[in-house]
C-alpha cells in the first residue's frame, strides 16, 4: 500500500474485555502504520456497531465475542480485512465476506491447555464445594460442608481432542477412571491417554463426571439433552467448557432443581452474555463463569500479538493466514 493509504488506514479492535490489547508489543509497530482503536465494552446495538466501523478498514475480532455476519460487514462499508483470533469462524459468515470483498485472516489455535486448567477448576470447585463454603466463611465461623474425591472415581470425556486429551491424561494423575466416547474415536487412541473407550449411553450411565469436549457442529448441537441427563447417576456433575447449545439449558435446568445431578460447572451458554436474568444464577448447585476457557493473560497476548501481526503483514502487501484469498488484489499474495 502506498504511504498516503497507510496513514489514513484505521483499525477497530474490538471486545478487549480485558484491556490487554494495549500491553501487547505489536501494537506499537501497528500505530505506526495505522491509526488503532481499542473498544473494550460490548457494542450492543447495530447503531453502535456502524458508528464505531465508520471509516474502519480492518478489525480484530477476539474469538467470537461479536457475530459478523452479512448484516454486520455491511455497515463498515469500507472494511477490507477481518483479522480474527484463533481459527474457528461459526460466528463469521465467510462466505458474505468474500462477496463483499473482505479478507479474512486467522490464527493458529492455542494448545488448549487454559482450557483444561479451567476444566479441573470447576470439577474442584464442585466436589469440594470451595465457592459455597467461602461465601459461607463471611458469615459462619467454621462452615462444615465435605467435600468428595476425585481420586477413584470415573470421568467421562465427551470429545477426546485437542483438549480432551489432555484431560484424559491429567486424570491419570488422580487415580480416576477415564471413559471417552466420540464419533470417530477408537479404541487405540483412547487407550493412548489412559482412557477406555464407550457409547455415549454407557459413558453417561457410568461416570461421576462427565466433562464436554466435543465441537459445536450440527451433530453435536443438543447431544446432551432430557434423555442423557436422565441416564446420569444420581448426584454426578456435569461440565461444559467447550459450547454452550452441546446441551439442552433447559433439560439441564431441569436436572438441577430436581437435585437429579449434583451440580454442573459452566463456562459457555447458549446466550453470551448470559442474560442476568437467567435461572442459572439462583442455582447454589451451578459453578458460572464468562467464557473463561481461554482467557488468560498468556492465551489473550498471544492472540492480540498474532492477530495484529496479520493486519501488518496485509498493510505490506504480504497477507498471511488469509481463508479466502480470492479477495486479495492481484498484487496480494496469500
Amino acid at each position: 500500500m502506498t504511504e498516503a493509504r497507510q496513514e489514513r488506514f484505521r483499525v477497530l479492535i474490538l471486545d478487549d474485555y480485558e484491556g490487554l490489547a494495549e500491553s501487547v508489543p505489536e501494537i506499537e509497530r501497528l500505530r505506526v502504520k495505522a491509526h488503532a482503536t481499542v473498544m473494550r465494552t460490548r457494542l450492543g446495538t447495530e447503531e453502535e456497531l456502524a458508528q464505531a466501523l465508520r471509516g474502519v478498514h480492518a478489525i480484530l475480532l477476539m474469538r467470537e465475542r461479536t457475530r459478523f455476519g452479512e448484516r454486520q460487514m455491511a455497515l463498515g462499508p469500507d472494511l477490507k480485512l477481518i483479522s480474527q483470533t484463533g481459527r474457528g469462524i461459526a460466528h463469521l459468515d465467510l462466505p458474505a465476506a468474500t462477496q463483499l470483498g473482505i479478507a479474512v485472516a486467522v490464527t493458529p489455535n492455542d494448545s488448549g491447555i487454559s482450557t483444561v486448567e479451567l476444566t479441573f477448576g470447576l470439577i474442584f470447585a464442585l466436589l469440594r464445594h470451595i465457592p459455597q463454603i467461602d461465601r459461607k466463611m463471611r458469615d459462619e465461623p467454621w462452615p462444615a460442608i465435605p467435600g468428595t474425591l476425585l481420586e477413584r472415581k470415573t470421568v467421562g470425556v465427551v470429545g477426546l481432542g485437542r483438549i480432551g486429551r489432555q484431560v484424559a491424561c491429567i486424570c491419570q494423575a488422580f487415580k480416576a477412571h477415564v471413559l471417552a466416547t466420540g464419533r470417530t474415536l477408537t479404541d487405540e487412541r483412547a487407550r493412548e491417554v489412559g482412557a477406555n473407550r464407550a457409547s455415549l449411553e454407557v459413558l453417561l450411565k457410568e461416570a461421576d463426571i462427565v466433562t464436554i469436549h466435543a465441537p459445536l457442529n450440527p451433530e453435536t448441537r443438543a447431544l446432551i439433552g432430557e434423555k442423557e441427563l436422565s441416564l446420569m447417576k444420581p448426584g454426578a456433575i456435569l461440565i461444559n467448557t467447550s459450547r454452550g447449545p452441546i446441551v439442552s439449558e433447559q433439560a439441564l435446568l431441569r436436572a438441577l432443581e430436581t437435585g437429579h445431578l449434583g451440580g454442573a460447572g459452566l463456562d459457555v451458554f447458549d446466550q453470551e452474555p448470559l442474560p442476568m436474568e437467567h435461572p442459572f444464577r439462583t442455582l447454589n448447585n451451578v459453578v458460572l463463569l464468562s467464557h473463561r476457557g481461554y482467557a488468560t493473560v498468556e492465551i489473550l497476548r498471544e492472540r492480540f500479538q498474532l492477530a495484529m501481526a496479520n493486519i501488518l503483514s496485509f498493510l505490506e502487501n504480504k497477507p498471511i493466514n488469509i481463508l479466502n484469498p480470492q479477495v486479495l488484489a492481484p498484487n496480494q499474495d496469500p
